[in-house]
Parts: structure tokens; sequence; C-alpha cells
């Protein structure tokens, strides 16, 4: 039932410093759960719980419980949660927070050296990485019986969990049907509705409804956007970095990151005639003709403030959860859109990309409980019956949030159609590098495509591999 942990290695390097300040492992048990009433009984299991507070949305400082402030609706339907949990299951459920990086490398090191460290860990999906690949993680494969990790809407889709699947197994989770949880991303556009109203302009995402919003009209956007009073800027029509511009151009003529080809391998998406188009067209806004009406000072906070100071009518964002925790509690109207589609892709095309993803659930290879550690997180994590489908979860950030429920279908649907962009150099530098690096697109693509295959080989194939391992196919 539970694998033996291979990674004797660590244990030489770790053990001793670890034996002071982390629990042993305890004796490992199978329990025979008892059924009465079709209720499935833990026998008074205790499981540890151990989850990170603080990301771009969500202060580490302030109280929560599963990841919602205190004496709000949704935490409270959480503490419901918890104490239905464990009297349904009969289950003792120890959980605790933290902020401290530290506690994701002893959380590391710990199970490596083979030690009890928690039964449920909960953090930023790249600090698992290494002990997914390690074999330290628990593959949700093994407790399919009793966690149903393959209900995406639950637990994410394939393609968000991307960077958690590797060769042959997915190795975490996200509480994807819980409102605001796990929601994470690059790329969304931000529309500073006051100006728009002001300049007596289309409204963006009007074109947007209406398969207008493409690379076409937003140059005559661009143009309309930019106002220039007497020799001073009163506003940019578009405030982003070059990196930022470029992966939005990318993404949204259909680019892939990884591709596979006739040889069953998976290439670099970056050599195909539709991510060249993108490329020039990004260096035509960013470098080109239509550069004075970009605000370039780049970086996420400089965007976020540009746009609620009324500096910039359009704004990228780096991370989405600015748009929760800064923009919706400061601006007085805004809209949220997609970039415009290119000429590869069916005009209304989203798309997105990620490189982290927030509140990521695994189970050490350690914990000495692993059937009851599957059956209480997948009862804890059910939908709120106050919100049990992804329509209701819209309609919450309608109206806690937005100021239009379009804005509630964009948020999410840029979510449901990211792609995981890899965490390694190479990756990065092809999605926007080029945008700033003063080389012409193709050179950039002759100089870096033999680093970026390898990359993509070493750290993008395995995890693509392990999506068609679980489901037979990537889509």
């Amino acid at each position: 039932m539970k694998k033996t942990v291979k990674a004797l290695i660590f244990v030489l390097l770790f053990s001793v410093m670890l034996a002071a300040c982390v629990t042993q492992a305890q004796e490992t048990f199978d329990l025979d759960f008892s059924i009465k009433n079709e209720k499935t009984d833990l026998e008074g299991a205790a499981l540890k719980y151990m989850r990170r507070t603080g990301d771009q949305s969500f202060s580490a400082d302030d109280e929560q419980v599963l990841g919602y402030a205190v004496n709000t609706v949704l935490a409270d339907l959480a503490v419901q949660r918890i104490k239905d949990v464990q009297d349904d299951l009969n289950c003792k459920l120890d959980i605790s927070y933290y902020s401290d990086g530290s506690m994701e490398t002893n959380f590391r090191m710990s199970i490596a050296a083979g030690m009890y460290y928690c039964d449920i860990f909960t953090g930023v999906s790249d600090r698992f990485r290494d002990s997914m690949k390690a074999g330290l993680l628990v593959g949700l494969s093994e407790l399919g019986e009793y966690i149903d990790y393959r209900n995406e809407d639950k637990w994410g889709k394939r393609n968000v969990l991307e960077i958690l699947y590797w060769n042959d197994d997915v190795f975490g989770l996200i509480p994807a049907a819980w409102p605001t949880s796990s929601v994470s991303y690059r790329g969304l556009t931000v529309v500073n509705e006051e100006i728009i109203a002001s300049l007596n302009a289309e409204d963006p995402r009007d074109l947007y409804e209406n398969g207008k919003w493409t690379w076409e009209t937003f140059r005559e956007c661009l143009e309309k956007y930019y106002v220039d009073e007497g020799g001073e800027v009163k506003h940019y029509a578009l405030a982003t970095s070059g990196h930022d511009l470029g992966a939005n151009y990318l993404l949204s003529n259909g680019f892939q990151v990884a591709k596979k080809g006739p040889d069953g391998n998976y290439h670099s998406g970056i050599t195909e005639p539709s991510a060249l188009e993108a490329m020039n067209e990004a260096n035509y806004v960013f470098n080109g003709a239509l550069s004075y009406t970009v605000d370039k000072r780049g970086g996420n906070t400089a965007q976020v403030e540009a746009l609620i100071a009324g500096e910039t009518v359009l704004g990228v964002m780096h991370y989405i959860e600015y748009v929760t925790s800064n923009i919706a509690k400061t601006m007085t109207n805004f809209g949220l859109l997609p970039w415009p589609s290119g000429p590869n892709v069916e005009p209304g095309y989203m798309a997105c990309h990620y490189t982290n993803l927030e509140n990521v659930i695994v189970i050490p290879q350690t914990s000495p409980n692993l059937e009851a550690t599957a059956l209480a997180l997948d009862a804890l994590y059910e939908p709120f019956e106050e919100y049990p489908d992804l329509n209701a979860v819209k309609d919450l950030l309608y109206h806690t949030y937005f100021f239009d429920r379009r804005d509630a279908d964009i948020y999410f649907g840029m979510f449901l159609n990211t792609q995981f962009t890899a965490l390694g150099a190479p990756t990065n530098a092809a999605l926007g590098e080029w945008v700033v690096s003063g080389q012409a697109p193709s050179e950039f693509i002759e100089s870096n495509i033999t680093k970026l295959e390898e990359y993509i080989e070493k750290e993008v194939a395995p995890s693509k591999r392990g999506i068609e391992h679980v489901w037979g196919t990537t889509d």
C-alpha cells in the first residue's frame, strides 16, 4: 500500500540534523475501516495538516481558516466543514499554519530522511518538484480508491496541474472547487473603465464579446487610448513589461511551450511560423511604431499603481492575485480581458500561463495513515453546498469583486486555459526575453533553440508524459 522511500543519501545528510526537531516516523499501519450506515469510520485517526499562509492576495499575518480570512462567510463555511469531517469520519484534523519558508525546507528534508512530519502539506508548487522527482510524495493513483483525484472540477484540470505530474503519476492537487482558493496565473489584462468612458471609446469587453478583440483592432485601440496634452502624457494606452507582453502575444496566437512531434518527442513551439508572427507583432508594439503608447516601467507593482492612478488604460497583471487584493479594493470601475487574439486562432480565444500554483496539496510518503489521509482530504474539500459549481462561484466573485458578470467569466476562463511554462531560464527567455534583448526574433530563436530543446526534454516532457500516462492524452 505504502511505497518504501528510496532516499538513503538524504538520510545520511539530514537525519542527524533533523533528529532533534522532527518527530520520528510513527509506526505504519493500515486501518480496517468499518462501515456503519454507509458511513466511513476512521476510528479516531489523528491527521496533521500543515498549511501555508500568505500569497499575493492574503497576508501571512492575517488570521485565517484554510485560506479564508476569519469573520467572513467562506471562513465560517470552512470552520463548519472541518467540524463535519471530524464528526462524520470519526477523525481528528490537527491543522496548523506557517508563513516561514523554512518550514517548506524542513518538510522536504524530513521526508527525505524518512521521518514523519505531517500527513498533509500545502504550499507553493515549485517547492515540491524535487520531492516529486525523488519519489518522496505519494502518487495520487496509489490512493485512487480513497480520493477522487480524477475529478478535475474538484481537484484541478490536467493542464492546470501539469507542474505536479511526473512520468507516470500526479503528485499534488489544488482545491479547485473552493471559491478563490487556487486561481493563480499570469497575463490577464485589466481595463480602467473610467478612462474608457471619458474617451467615449467602445468598451474593449464589447469588442471581445463581438469577436473583434484582435491584434488589428488592438493597434487602433492603443492609438485611441494614448493621450498627450501639450507634450505631457495624460495617460498611456498600456502598462506592461516586455516579458509579459511577449508572452501574451505568443500565447494569443496558439503558442505551445512544448508540442509533441511525429517522433513522439516534445519540442518547443517557438519554431512554429505562428510564433515568429507573434514575436514580430510584439516588437512592433513594444519597440516599433506603437512603442510611444506603452508605459514600460515594468514590474507588476508599477503596472498596478499606473492603473489605479489613471496613468494607463490597460495593464497586464503579472500575478492574477493582484486583481482581488489591490485592483478590486481600490479602483472605482475596471474590467478584465484576455489578450487580443492573433490570426492563427479563432476570435475570442483566451490563454495565459503560470510558473507556480498557490495552495498545492501534497501527501508525503512518510504519512503512516495514507488511506485515512486521502479519505479525510477528499471529504474536506468537497464543494460547499452554497457554491456547488463554477457558475455559483462566478456569481460570488461578481458580487464580491467585479462590476460586470463577464469579468468573472474571463477570470476563470483564462485560468482553465492556462499553460505551465516551466521554471527555468530557457523557457522564460523564450516567452519574452527577446522583446528587450535587441535581437531580431529569428536570430533569438537560432541562438537559443538548442538549450531550450534540452530543457524541455529534461523538465517539461516528463510532466507531459505524466498526464498522458494518467489520462491517455494531454487534452
